[in-house]
């Protein structure tokens, strides 16, 4: 249920192609390559911390190997 709670805030950002993965209380989020540097800059940076969070995780980290296409 965090994860999807997760994926719903990020949806509503704009950010449909990244993926969080629950690791008790950090969340993992794959990113494509394309989008890595929106993702880690300001304003976004800060939206992306609080939607997962208000998710109910802790912890946030960008999983730097995750694929470069959205569709795999």
């Amino acid at each position: 249920m965090q994860v999807e709670a997760a994926e719903s805030e990020l949806s509503r950002l704009g950010l449909e192609h990244l993926r969080v993965h629950h690791h008790g209380d950090l969340a993992r989020i794959e990113a494509p390559h394309a989008e890595l540097i929106a993702v880690t800059s300001e304003p976004l940076r800060g939206e992306v911390l609080r939607a997962v969070r208000s998710a109910g995780f802790r912890l946030v980290a960008l999983d730097l190997g995750a694929p470069c296409d959205p569709a795999l």
